[in-house]
Parts: C-alpha cells; sequence; structure tokens
C-alpha cells in the first residue's frame, strides 16, 4: 500500500522536527519537511502530496499562499494550517478557503494524528464516491449505449429531450436490442436519478401473481397473506419502473396499471383506501402492440396512455456500422471481467460478423464475442475462433448463378450488386468483403450504373 505524503512546513526548527519525528512513526505515512514558503510551493510542484500541514505565519509567504498552490496543484489535496493564539482569526479564513481543519501552536500531537487521520478517510470516502459516480454514469449512462450509427445519434438526441420531462416512454424493439439500457439512460439522466430505477419483466411473473407484485395486497387478502405486502409501485415512489414486455401483461392487470397512470393511485389487492404514488413509467415490448388493441389483447386506453413518447430500437442488422464497436466495447469488457489480454479480431472475421444477420441482436454478438475469447488460443480473434453456426465452411450462403458464356465484365457487375444488397448498400463493408478498395468500388458502381 502506498504510504501517504504529508509536507510539514514551518520555520522554527525545533518545532518542525518534533512534529516531523512525531508523525514519521506511523508507518503509513511518508514525511516530507520545508522550512520557508517558497520550499513548499517548490515540493507541491513535484512531490504528490496527500496532505499539508503548515504554518500561518512563514518567513517569506504565508501559509494562505501554501493552502491556495496546494489546492490549486490538486483539489484532493488536505490542509491543515498551524496558528498562534493571537492569529486564530486567520486560521478560520483559510478554513473557508478550503483548509480542513487548524491547530494552535504549541501543537497537541495526539490532536494533530487525529486530524490528519479524519482528512485521509474523508480522501477515501471522496474518492470512493468520484469512482461510484463514474461507475453509475458508465454502466447508465451514455457510454454504455454503444453505437455511432445516424439511427443512433437520433436515438440520444430524444433520451436527452425525453429524460428530463415527466412523461411515459414506451420502447419498440426485438429482443436483445438493449430496450433496458435506454431505460435506464431516461431514467439516469432525469431529475429522478437519486431515486429508485426498477426493472419488472412482465413476461417472467406468473398472471395469478402480477397484480399482487405491482400493487402488494393487505393482510388476509388471500390464504397465505399474513401481513401486508408493499408492491413495486410503492418501492419506486419517486423514481422510475420499467415494465419489460408490457405486452404480455394480463387484461385484468393492464386496468389496474390504467388507474395508476390516470390518478397517480391505486389499491393493493384486497384494500378499500387508495394508496398516492409518485412513479414515472417506461415501458417497453417487442410486439406490435396496436395490433394487439385491433385483435383484443391490450387495452386501446392504456395504449395511447403509455405512448406518450416512442422511441424505436433498431435491430443489429440496421446498424452494422456499430458492430465494430460493440465488438470492441465486448472485448475490452471481457478483458477485464477475467484478465485476458485479447488485441482484437482480425478483419476476415469480423467482415464474416458484419455481414451476419443477429436473430439475437446485440445479445446474440457479446454472446459470439465471449465464447469466441473463451475458446481462442490467440490474442487476436480469427476465423477459426467463429461458433459453428457462422463459420464460412458450414454457414448457407447465398450463390450467384452465372451461366456459361457470362463475361467478366458481366459477372463482375452481378457480384458487385449482390454483395451491395447483402450488406444493405454499406460501401465500406461491400469494399472490406470484395477485397478491394473503397474508391474502386465507387467507381465500379458509376461504370455498371449501380
Amino acid at each position: 500500500m502506498k504510504k501517504k505524503q504529508i509536507l510539514i512546513v514551518d520555520d522554527e526548527p525545533m518545532s518542525l522536527k518534533a512534529i516531523a519525528i512525531a508523525l514519521s512513526k506511523d508507518s503509513d505515512y511518508q514525511v516530507i519537511k520545508a522550512k520557508d514558503g517558497k520550499t513548499a510551493l517548490r515540493l507541491i510542484e513535484e512531490e504528490q502530496i496527500d496532505l499539508v500541514l503548515t504554518d500561518m505565519k512563514l518567513p517569506d509567504i504565508d501559509g494562505m499562499t501554501v493552502l491556495k498552490n496546494a489546492r490549486h496543484r490538486n483539489p484532493d489535496t488536505s490542509v491543515i494550517v498551524m496558528t498562534g493564539y493571537g492569529t486564530v482569526e486567520s486560521a478560520v479564513s483559510a478554513m473557508k478557503d478550503g483548509a480542513e481543519n487548524y491547530l494552535t501552536k504549541p501543537i497537541n500531537i495526539k490532536e494533530l494524528r487525529l486530524l490528519i487521520k479524519n482528512a485521509f478517510t474523508r480522501q477515501q470516502l471522496a474518492v470512493e464516491n468520484k469512482e461510484l459516480k463514474t461507475q453509475l454514469n458508465i454502466r447508465y449512462g451514455f457510454q454504455n449505449i454503444i453505437g455511432h450509427s445516424p439511427i443512433m445519434q437520433q436515438i440520444y438526441k430524444t433520451i436527452l429531450q425525453v429524460a428530463p420531462v415527466n412523461c411515459n416512454v414506451l420502447i419498440y424493439g426485438e429482443s436483445g436490442t438493449g430496450k433496458e439500457l435506454i431505460a435506464k439512460a431516461l431514467h439516469y439522466n432525469s431529475p429522478r436519478k437519486n431515486n429508485l430505477f426498477l426493472p419488472i419483466n412482465c413476461t417472467a411473473l406468473p398472471e395469478s401473481l402480477i397484480e399482487s407484485e405491482l400493487f402488494g395486497y393487505e393482510k388476509g387478502a388471500f390464504t397465505g397473506a399474513m401481513s401486508r405486502h408493499s408492491g413495486k409501485f410503492e418501492a419506486a415512489d419517486g423514481g422510475t419502473l420499467f415494465l419489460d414486455e408490457i405486452g404480455d401483461m394480463p387484461l385484468s392487470a393492464q386496468a389496474r396499471l390504467l388507474r395508476v397512470l390516470e390518478q397517480k393511485e391505486f389499491l393493493r389487492v384486497g384494500g378499500v383506501s387508495p394508496v398516492k404514488v409518485d412513479v414515472r413509467v417506461i415501458a417497453a415490448t417487442n410486439r406490435d402492440l396496436l395490433d394487439d388493441v385491433q385483435k383484443e389483447r391490450f387495452r386501446e386506453d392504456l395504449f395511447w396512455r403509455l405512448k406518450v413518447v416512442v422511441i424505436q430500437l433498431p435491430p443489429l442488422r440496421e446498424r452494422r456500422d456499430d458492430i465494430p464497436l460493440l465488438i470492441d466495447a465486448f472485448i475490452h469488457e471481457f478483458n477485464q471481467a477475467n484478465q485476458r489480454h485479447i488485441t482484437g479480431i482480425s478483419p476476415k472475421a469480423l467482415n464474416i460478423l458484419m455481414s451476419y444477420d443477429y436473430p439475437g441482436n446485440i445479445r446474440e454478438l457479446k454472446n459470439i464475442i465471449e465464447s469466441m475469447a473463451i475458446l481462442s488460443q490467440n490474442e487476436l480473434l480469427d476465423l477459426d475462433d467463429l461458433p459453428a453456426l457462422i463459420q464460412p465452411s458450414s454457414s448457407k450462403r447465398e450463390g450467384i448463378v452465372l451461366n456459361v458464356g457470362t463475361s467478366m465484365r458481366e459477372a463482375e457487375k452481378e457480384i458487385i450488386s449482390q454483395t451491395l444488397k447483402k450488406v444493405d448498400n454499406n460501401r465500406t463493408m461491400a469494399a472490406s468483403i470484395l477485397d478491394i478498395g473503397l474508391r474502386t468500388l465507387h467507381r465500379k458502381i458509376k461504370e455498371y450504373g449501380l
């Protein structure tokens, strides 16, 4: 464990020596001494100082200047000032400018040790809090939603517009497209971010239990209800409730959900007194809810109440440009979790992954990369590491039928045309697959009138 560096600044030689000897007895501290302000400023610039203990009165520059320089160099540096009885007022002034605390001379070493210990404890808490906030931002902010494609850029803009507004949001998207990540981004960029984000998978709850899980129940409401139980809506009061796969919610629960959205209150199962709540609801589905409304599988009034704002997440096959970014992120995540050193993926393997359609979307791509990383014997993921399902030799590949006698020009035109079609006209990807330069491809497209 790295020792904490303490800089003592005092122009009185005996005092400086005594304090240094006393603090040096603690094996966790490394003590540095300065007999004047100029020496202190130089050491602050040269060393990584964790705490400064400075006299307010120095022969060249005062302790206030030492304080300001130390805090400017590193805002996390703690400063304790020493002062005589007649200059306590200046010490109080120093605390207003960021000093941790002050001591009057002659110094009580026991009291000094306690102040230093408390200062380092606060430093550690501040570091942990900063790391926690960073992790929350990485985990729930935009950094975790990977994609630079135009359609994802538009989704980012929508999140920024919608997050601060207290309205219901309906997220559409196939399974595995990251609907919960979008919901978390909405919550953690909203005024509700310091309250609970509670995800509920409506498919995972049995129909007989979903109402009691969402709204709670009173004692004696049914056999086994031995005491009052609070539901998810009460738990999420002041925060956000994410209802995933809302299309699978039974009609009876839909009616009760509508009441909460309209009146901001509900009845517990078996209850008679309304419970008031302030909950933002974000719902998600991979179903066509309007079609379910027409088939009377979903309440029309609830449908319109939920879809105040709609966010449509594209499947991965419609944002192929983001696949390399996602692969890099998954490799980095895997390396960190498993202390591995996978450096990347070969162009040939990347081309195969770029042309695959991913019925399981981002979730499937992540599983593929994790599997490749686990099984690979090399630092660079390659064709041999691809799962059997999408191996070039075993996967079902589309062919191009060319009649005998077809000219080279017509054959080339057909190959380029079909490749462009396969990759949704992504020219960069097509050029990579065809193993030609992008400028050459542009010239061929123009030449063949594609």
